[in-house]
């Protein structure tokens, strides 16, 4: 074939495939973007959907519609949408797979995200598509409604509304309608966001944000340069609260490890801007002058991670809580944590503590905690320091000094604490001084000695806890008070004559759990109360345990004169008369066993208070087991005397009944029945006006309500001009309210003359 025509032939070959390509390229390049997206989101575990991608030779790609699901129960939970997307490729870098970007632009007008992840070790890409998606990053790029959600765990980031441009070549915006963010630590919404974006060396930049009032992003950069080999950076600088605000934190994710390496710092931040941006109830003074943090290793492995934490606080107020430095420094290593220092000073007081932990590997771990460590304190000001810890600064006073040391290496406690102590208030008690020593071993609290001292009272000891679960203690008491009515305040002498001391002495040895004590009571102008009482009191017991605990009391008071006696809580029934006896008490307050006699002889009653309108009363009580005889009861009102004699059976304390029959006749004179009898009123009475009441029964709980009194009657006569009902026994329910139901018991009595004279007493022993 002649040259000519083989130059031709080649030229018109050349057309030809020329031609072909423009009229096959757009064919070709959509259903290559197709196949591609197809293959690549199969390979990922995601289904692709693609509606309409337009391929115009040698113009932008148009996709109109990309959807993209995560399938796979192990990987992170993706759902992504994009609307409108124009793509100019960087044809020869994709021909001849050049370094460098593959495309030139990208341009979408709305994108939609969704990343849920529950699995701390779920995976979203491949090593392959990590490397694909680097690939695929853009020298500039257009996003012009932007909405993302991010879930991780518990916590939610959701961007609305939002637009991006960047680019490599000038300057770009960002805007946001609404940002928020919420945790288990942290809820807050930023809205109306506006900044700008810098693109360069696959970083992006964002600037110039103001999020809230306080709170400016100066430069926040994320760094994907690094996203083949899947690690991500960001650094951020912010201007907050008063102070400056940086970090620098990055994560790789390409070793089934992964691992975030966290530097931050702060420098002068006002804690009451950040209370009031966090909206705190209370209000926080204070600043948080320096701060810095690092940590490395994996979220979700903290036994492989090092970290380090060291901070100052000035200034800090919070309610009516002060301090004006608190420094914190702590550092995580090899699973240890080891306290470098924790250093509180207010005001002359000041506080220090440090030592090492070992890292729990469980969590029951950190209920028995490996630590050793040393504390020392010098309080001046105790009220003020103790109100840091939320008590009332107003209950504690005076000086303190504290210094020792702790160790629970391998489970067994050991340490030991010297505390001393000097004009110190503890709830309005004023304690002259105060010292103790404590040394904790493996299996016991030892409290090596402890003495107690306010003017010439005195409380002093020594004793063990065991560290069991039973929690067993034994140990000695051996205390001294000048006065009991400066820690009983329902004490108070007779409003008749000037308040006399009430000396005690308590001795008391413990021996696991169970108490053995003696005593002396001194009250004024009468015999010395001597006591002894041994009782179990473990740990933790309940008033009803104890209750049906056995235990043995014994009382013996050979003479006490109650007009110089101080009464109790501010009651003025007994206002004179000598109380004697000695009883002796045994198996369970529920149940008890009571031996002797109880004799009061004299006894004068102000009637005004009394249930009873009696001003004068006389007995003899004698307690054999659980029962007791009231071998004589004489009762004095203005115009009658009574002379009685009864028995109480108090087998069980929830069902005690009282009977009192009268050695003279006593009458019924209600009228009508009534419910309730908050009061039992003896007037004088003729013998033939009413029906003799044989018995008065009283039953009831001790020490509680729902009591109630029944009478025991004679049928009346023919001379009785009251009616009665048919039925012998008449009940009253007691109630000592002030009820309009509420009523008196109305008894009459022979008035006085009329009588036999009254059984006489037994004479009391002299006071010693």
């Amino acid at each position: 074939m002649p040259f000519k025509n083989r130059i031709f032939l080649i030229i018109l070959v050349i057309v030809i495939v020329a031609l072909a390509a423009v009229l096959l390229a757009p064919i070709a390049v959509s259903n290559g973007v197709r196949l591609w997206v197809w293959w690549f989101a199969r390979q990922e575990g995601f289904v692709a959907t693609i509606d309409g991608v337009d391929a115009p030779f040698l113009r932008p790609i148009v996709i109109r519609q990309i959807h993209l699901k995560s399938v796979r129960d192990d990987a992170v939970r993706v759902d992504v949408t994009v609307l409108d997307a124009r793509v100019v490729l960087n044809l020869k870098h994709v021909f001849l797979h050049l370094s460098g970007r593959d495309i030139r632009n990208i341009s979408v007008r709305e994108f939609h995200a969704e990343l849920r992840r529950t699995n701390p070790n779920a995976r979203a890409l491949s090593e392959r598509g990590w490397a694909t998606l680097h690939r695929l990053l853009p020298e500039t790029l257009g996003i012009a409604k932007l909405e993302t959600r991010v879930e991780n765990g518990p916590s939610l980031i959701l961007l609305r509304n939002a637009s991006l441009s960047v680019s490599e070549t000038e300057p770009g915006r960002f805007t946001a309608a609404e940002l928020m963010i919420a945790s288990p630590w942290v809820h807050q919404s930023f809205s109306q966001l506006r900044g700008a974006t810098h693109w360069e060396g696959n970083r992006l930049t964002l600037a110039g944000l103001t999020l809230t009032h306080g709170l400016d992003l100066q430069a926040a950069t994320v760094d994907l340069a690094r996203l083949a080999n899947r690690r991500m950076g960001l650094q951020f600088d912010v201007d907050a609260f008063g102070g400056k605000l940086r970090a620098n934190i990055s994560h790789e994710w390409h070793s089934p490890h992964s691992n975030w390496k966290i530097a931050g710092g702060a420098a002068d931040l006002s804690l009451a801007q950040i209370s009031e941006a966090l909206g705190f109830a209370d209000r926080v003074n204070g600043l948080l002058h320096a701060s810095n943090f690092t940590f490395r290793g994996n979220l979700a492995e903290p036994d492989r991670a090092t970290a380090s934490l060291w901070g100052e606080l000035t200034g800090l107020t919070w309610r009516d809580r002060t301090a004006e430095a608190l420094m914190l420094g702590a550092a995580l290593y090899n699973r240890k944590i080891e306290l470098q220092q924790l250093y509180i000073r207010q005001k002359s007081n000041e506080f220090t503590l440090s030592g090492e932990a070992a890292l729990p590997a469980t969590s029951s771990e950190w209920l028995r905690p490996d630590f050793r460590g040393n504390i020392s304190a010098s309080i001046n000001q105790l009220g003020e320091f103790l109100a840091l810890f939320g008590a009332n600064p107003a209950d504690f006073a005076g000086k303190i000094s504290i210094q020792g040391s702790m160790d629970t290496h391998a489970r067994n406690f050991g340490g030991n604490v010297a505390i001393e102590g000097a004009s110190l208030t503890f709830f309005q008690h004023d304690i002259d001084s105060f010292s103790a020593k404590v040394t904790l071993k493996p299996s016991e609290l030892e409290i090596e000695r402890f003495d107690l001292a306010r003017k010439n009272d005195s409380l002093s000891g020594e004793g063990k806890i065991g560290l069991s679960p039973e929690h067993k203690y034994s140990g000695t008491l051996d205390s001294w008070t000048d006065d009991l009515r400066d820690y009983v305040s329902t004490l108070r002498g007779s409003p008749r004559q000037k308040a006399g001391r009430i000396p005690v002495e308590l001795q008391a040895t413990i021996d696991s759990s169970q108490w053995d004590t003696r005593g002396v009571i001194h009250l004024p102008k009468s015999s010395p109360i001597s006591f002894t009482a041994n009782f179990p009191l473990p740990i933790g017991v309940t008033w009803s345990a104890f209750q049906m605990s056995p235990l043995k009391v014994s009382l013996d008071f050979p003479a006490l004169f109650l007009a110089a006696a101080p009464q109790l809580f501010h009651s003025n029934i007994l206002e004179d008369g000598i109380l004697s006896g000695k009883i002796s008490l045994s198996e369970t307050l529920e149940h008890p066993r009571i031996v002797g006699e109880v004799q009061l002889v004299n006894g004068k009653l102000a009637s005004s208070d009394s249930f009873l309108n009696v001003i004068g009363a006389s007995t003899l009580a004698i307690f054999d087991g659980n029962h007791a005889s009231l071998e004589f009861l004489n009762l004095a009102t203005k115009d009658v005397d009574l002379a009685l004699r009864g028995e109480i059976d108090f087998e069980n304390t929830k069902h005690v009944v009282v009977r009192i029959a009268g050695a003279t006749p006593i009458f019924d004179l209600m009228s009508r029945p009534v419910d309730c009898v908050s009061k039992i009123e003896i007037a004088p009475a003729a013998l033939p006006l009413a029906p003799a009441a044989k018995e008065l029964e009283f039953r009831g709980p001790l020490l509680q309500s729902g009591w109630s009194v029944s009478l025991k009657e004679e049928i009346s006569s023919q001379f009785s001009i009251v009616s009665t009902p048919d039925s012998a026994e008449r009940i009253f329910s007691l109630c000592f309210g002030t009820g309009p139901e509420e009523k008196t018991l109305l008894l009459g009595a022979v008035p006085r003359g009329e009588v036999a004279p009254k059984v006489s007493p037994k004479k009391p022993e002299k006071p010693r």
